[in-house]
């Protein structure tokens, strides 16, 4: 036989070394786990950046398009909301785009509604058609304090030159950092087409 005798892990070596491993394993499950609550916070907040900012862009370039009247007929360009007491936010936007005179055709007479969390429009001459959904989880509670600011702010009534416009889109869940909801608000202003 040889002198010297062969020697495994001790009982307690054993218990050392798996409990590092444990502990290392923990750190690590931790570390992975508020990596991907990090990860979660930040679709959350690009999800409702991208959809303030699509919405705003569809909202603007209907806008910019109000008052198109190339026969000089006198067409409108806007109706403002009439009933401020309400939380629906509202404006009918008009324009001459098939450059016949009216604004009876397809498109050229287009209601845009903030209601609940929704933006919707539809064309305003098809009282009959549906509403299409342009974006969700738009809440227009930039702060967070359940008082919903107004989607479109005239720079005067009747006759306003400019729209200001304010989407705040709100994440569908609460963010899972901090429990809170991840609000965005993108605004802009539109300067009105006026007859020269």
């Amino acid at each position: 036989m040889n002198g010297h005798a062969q020697r495994g892990f001790s009982l307690l070596e054993l218990l050392i070394s798996l409990s590092v491993t444990l502990l290392i394993m923990t750190g690590v499950t931790k570390m992975m786990l508020q990596n991907a609550r990090i990860n979660k916070a930040q679709q959350m907040t690009a999800q409702a950046q991208s959809n303030a900012r699509n919405c705003l862009a569809m909202v603007v370039q209907r806008l910019r398009s109000a008052g198109w009247d190339p026969l000089n007929v006198g067409i409108p360009t806007v109706t403002l909301d009439s009933d401020l007491s309400d939380d629906i936010s509202e404006i009918e936007v008009y324009a001459d785009l098939d450059s016949d005179g009216t604004t009876d055709g397809l498109d050229e007479q287009v209601l845009i509604r903030h209601v609940g969390q929704q933006i919707v429009w539809r064309r305003s001459n098809d009282t009959s058609g549906p509403f299409v959904i342009l974006a969700t989880n738009i809440t227009n509670d930039a702060d967070g304090d359940g008082t919903i600011e107004r989607m479109f702010v005239p720079s005067s009534t009747p006759d306003p030159a400019r729209i200001k416009i304010r989407i705040t889109a709100r994440s569908p869940v609460p963010d899972p950092m901090s429990g809170e909801f991840i609000r965005f608000t993108a605004e802009t202003e539109v300067v009105l087409r006026k007859l020269l």
